[in-house]
């Protein structure tokens, strides 16, 4: 049986003993994860852990438009390792420093996500973020691109469905209609799912949840869970370029 991909982590945020314990509840419920990295010291965690846990099926390097500080030349180094399989996360944040700051840390990015042949994991988020990306999308031309924890409209939706890029859907997915629809719209091959899961005061979200969020995008499209579950598979190694 394929296993549940949960293809947004930051594991490497949880303490040693919490890690084991959420990853032990990932793997009873069928889940592997995606780890994601935010900064160059997170990435350096996420290479380790990627090659050192059967759990982790890869992990993602990159610094997130917060920590924007320009060129990131030692991602290159960092993204060469075993069982690195995407860039990022990287892209635009309305929280973020300026703008030109954010815009040369997300093409570094994307540049390195081209010479590798790596997926690129893109998170946008906040006041004028999307207009960033929309004005730069031909740095994204020809890359396997997963959108992070979609929850924008169905404009933004079209624009990434139209360029081939996978959309990751969360936990709002169980309780946005409007996501709903769209994800009932989007493109099959292009679907996929995760929790973002991270340690904060009052979240108790695990990878072990992301068979909530499949239940939910099952019964949005109509189809069993068994399907549900083989489609997410192929649509995850794809994206990724994962083995399977």
């Amino acid at each position: 049986m394929d296993p549940w991909y949960d293809t947004h982590v930051h594991l490497d945020r949880f303490p040693a003993t919490a890690r084991e314990r959420l990853l032990e509840r990932a793997r009873a419920a069928g889940v592997l994860v995606v780890a994601v990295a935010t900064d160059l010291e997170s990435s350096a965690a996420v290479v380790e852990l990627a090659a050192g846990s059967p759990l982790v099926a890869g992990g993602a390097v990159g610094v997130h438009p917060r920590q924007a500080r320009g060129a990131v030349r030692e991602l290159t180094d960092l993204a060469a390792n075993p069982g690195v399989v995407a860039i990022g996360e990287c892209g635009f944040d309305g929280s973020g420093p300026g703008w030109e700051l954010q815009a040369e840390t997300f093409l570094a990015q994307a540049s390195i996500a081209r010479n590798l042949g790596l997926a690129l994991v893109l998170h946008i988020d906040g006041d004028g973020a999307w207009d960033q990306l929309a004005t730069r999308g031909d740095a994204l031309e020809g890359l396997r691109v997963v959108r992070h924890y979609f929850t924008g409209d169905s404009v933004q939706a079209a624009w990434h469905a139209e360029r081939g890029h996978f959309a990751s859907f969360g936990n709002p997915l169980r309780r946005t209609s409007q996501l709903q629809e769209i994800t009932a719209r989007y493109p099959p091959e292009l679907l996929l799912i995760e929790t973002d899961s991270y340690p904060a005061p009052g979240r108790i979200t695990q990878p072990a949840d992301v068979v909530k969020v499949a239940e939910a995008l099952a019964g949005v499209r109509g189809w069993s869970v068994p399907e549900t579950r083989e489609r997410l598979a192929n649509n995850t190694r794809i994206a990724f370029g994962l083995p399977g």
